[in-house]
């Protein structure tokens, strides 16, 4: 003989413990705390010193929350990893630029419509060398934080750029001499030798072994020389001779060359008057003298 087993119903605190879990379920996956996300870092890589501006951007994305009214959103900048920001936006408020860029920055401007994203970027008017390095966005909720890091270069052009030949004591050889000053970040530089000059097929500029190079840090920028001494046999027919000068992490790069013609050494910065030229070539003077006397003998005669 079978007996059945009695089955007893769900009690109903248990039922009402499933649905809360399902409710608390469905309200986490409609409202709940969908993490922060950075997706984009807009930093300029490179920008010019004393230049109109730089829009520094940090695009994100929030849970549907956080997206309509911005509750618990805070946005902060900071400079290369610095314990307090630089700048920080938590809505309704308006933003606050602190530390290195007080007084930098125009607060009214927004990188959007939205009011959760409003406030979200960097506006940097006339943006300097102390402002090269690495910016960090920072984005954070109630729930969840995000952040993303990008390097920024403000270089500064050179204040003095020349390229000279000279002679180092010696007829058999010629000194080539390159010179920049007030260069930021400290630059590179590079003597190239061309084909020659008169040549209907030169060759490509090759880069010249053996140049010294030096570089002096001088009131937040550098100044940098470079010298080659080549012998006359390398120079047999005219060649030209080209400074590279080089901001590193910047598509900046100014060019000087000169041409340099044997058994003839020119010094294109001289400003040598017609007057001293003239007093450097005594046959020419003794010439012109005897030629005055005979003129005036003539006349009184």
């Amino acid at each position: 003989m079978k007996m059945e087993m009695a089955t007893r119903p769900p009690r109903p605190e248990g039922i009402m413990t499933h649905m809360m879990l399902s409710g608390m379920l469905l309200m986490a996956t409609i409202y709940g705390a969908c993490p922060v996300q950075i997706t984009h870092l807009r930093v300029p890589q490179y920008v010019a010193n004393g230049s109109h501006a730089a829009v520094l951007d940090c695009e994100y994305q929030l849970g549907p929350r956080e997206s309509i009214n911005a509750s618990g959103l805070v946005v902060k900048w900071f400079f290369n990893d610095g314990p307090a920001p630089v700048y920080q936006w938590i809505p309704p408020n308006r933003p606050q630029d602190l530390g290195l860029l007080k007084g930098r920055l125009d607060l009214s401007y927004q990188a959007s419509k939205l009011n959760a994203s409003r406030h979200r970027a960097l506006y940097i008017r006339n943006p300097t060398t102390e402002l090269s390095g690495e910016w960090k966005c920072l984005v954070s909720t109630f729930d969840d934080e995000d952040f993303m890091t990008k390097k920024m270069v403000v270089y500064s052009y050179e204040k003095q750029f020349e390229l000279t030949q000279s002679r180092p004591g010696h007829e058999e050889a010629v000194n080539i001499t390159c010179r920049a000053a007030g260069v930021y970040p400290e630059p590179k530089m590079a003597l190239l030798r061309g084909g020659e000059e008169d040549s209907t097929r030169p060759r490509r500029s090759a880069v010249l072994p053996g140049v010294s190079v030096h570089t002096h840090a001088r009131s937040g920028a550098y100044d940098i020389v470079a010298t080659k001494v080549l012998d006359q046999e390398e120079l047999a027919t005219p060649t030209i001779l080209t400074c590279e000068l080089r901001v590193p992490s910047t598509n900046y790069t100014r060019l000087k060359s000169l041409v340099y013609y044997p058994g003839k050494l020119n010094y294109p910065y001289s400003s040598e008057s017609a007057d001293s030229a003239f007093a450097q070539r005594p046959l020419v003077r003794l010439f012109c003298s005897c030629l005055a006397v005979s003129i005036l003998s003539g006349l009184l005669a």
